[in-house]
């Protein structure tokens, strides 16, 4: 082989290497809306009432590394962010807030003393007791019946959770089998164990 032959397989496999990595691992979506539209409680509580949609809940703290990770490595991927865009009201809500929620004829308040940094009752309420973050909360149309998820969740997890909640499959199978049944088309372009 020449010289120049080597030179020049060597510069198509990088150039073809770097554009997979740049744009090959990302799906994209028709209309480009891949950043998730972030309401406040209060702001999705309103929308809802004017009209029902499934609610999405990202409770986060400020202190928490997992919390960070997942909104990078999850949220701001392309086709979470338009399947959420699409079928929930997305809210991100800092478990730690201390501003008073009103929400279905009760307030809750911030509570100092109760975790790392005190948290706020709503938080409490969300995860049915039981805090952990991150964790994904979701809200029927009505906005009850609150099925809090714990921990960091994957693209291709979030994306089976999404379409478990969203699409109400819940409402008539079991979540073991979900999860095994239905593939997340994310899984040809990840090659991760979920």
């Amino acid at each position: 082989m020449s010289k120049f032959f080597v030179i020049m397989l060597t510069v198509c496999c990088i150039t073809l290497m770097s554009f997979r990595l740049t744009n090959g691992d990302q799906p994209t979506t028709n209309n480009g809306d891949t950043q998730i539209h972030w309401l406040t409680f209060d702001e999705a509580v309103k929308k809802n009432q004017e009209a029902p949609k499934k609610v999405i809940v990202d409770l986060y703290t400020g202190w928490c590394t997992w919390c960070t990770k997942m909104d990078k490595a999850t949220f701001q991927h392309p086709a979470i962010a338009k399947y959420i865009n699409d079928n929930f009201y997305a809210v991100k809500l800092d478990a730690e807030m201390r501003n008073t929620i009103h929400f279905k004829n009760n307030d809750y308040v911030y509570r100092s003393g109760e975790g790392k940094e005190g948290v706020n009752e709503i938080a409490v309420f969300l995860t049915r007791g039981k805090l952990n973050y991150p964790s994904v909360v979701f809200l029927d149309e009505a906005m009850s019946n609150p099925q809090p998820i714990a921990g960091f969740q994957s693209p291709i997890r979030m994306d089976k959770l999404l379409k478990y909640f969203g699409e109400n499959h819940y409402r008539r199978v079991d979540w073991g089998l979900f999860n095994q049944v239905y593939k997340s088309p994310l899984e040809a372009t990840f090659k991760t164990n979920n």
